[in-house]
């Protein structure tokens, strides 16, 4: 019986990780790999190593180096993207968890927001030039749809 508590237990912790709040790949590491202290460092992110890494939220985060690694565990709230790392203008928009072009972002308010960039649309574009919506409003938006998008399936 004591097996098959243990075994149930990690079932459990297994489905817990997968249905993560935050946009991991398949390693669980967040914006595939980019260093999220590199966004307010510059016009286009880093891509981060794995020699550099931490974890906060159940979300693996990589660095281009050790000094962005110690700038991110003094402050990691001031870097963590919002809404976990997945498109903001969907969850403004449509309530949904979208995908997003890691190098499509915005520094909004001190706060890192990520949009989609594709073949349907630009996000980034739509936040910032849509005619009867401005990006404090999205924003506001986004902040009053996370509560019930977060647990929702991508």
């Amino acid at each position: 019986m004591r097996q098959l508590l243990v075994v149930f237990a990690f079932f459990l912790s297994l489905c817990a990780y997968s249905k993560s709040v935050a946009n991991l790949n398949k390693e669980g590491v967040i914006l595939n790999g980019y260093d999220v202290v590199s966004y307010f460092q510059g016009d286009q992110p880093k891509l981060g190593v794995p020699q550099y890494q931490t974890t906060h939220d159940e979300a693996i985060y990589w660095f281009e180096s050790h000094e962005n690694k110690s700038r991110f565990l003094k402050d990691p709230n001031k870097y963590t993207p919002q809404f976990g790392g997945w498109c903001a203008y969907a969850v403004a928009d449509s309530k949904s968890k979208v995908e997003v072009d890691p190098k499509s972002f915005l520094i909004q308010d001190g706060r890192l927001l990520v949009f989609y960039n594709g073949f349907l649309a630009d996000t980034r574009k739509k936040w910032q030039n849509t005619k009867n919506k401005d990006p404090k409003t999205f924003l506001r938006e986004a902040d009053a749809n996370w509560p019930s998008v977060k647990s929702k399936e991508p």
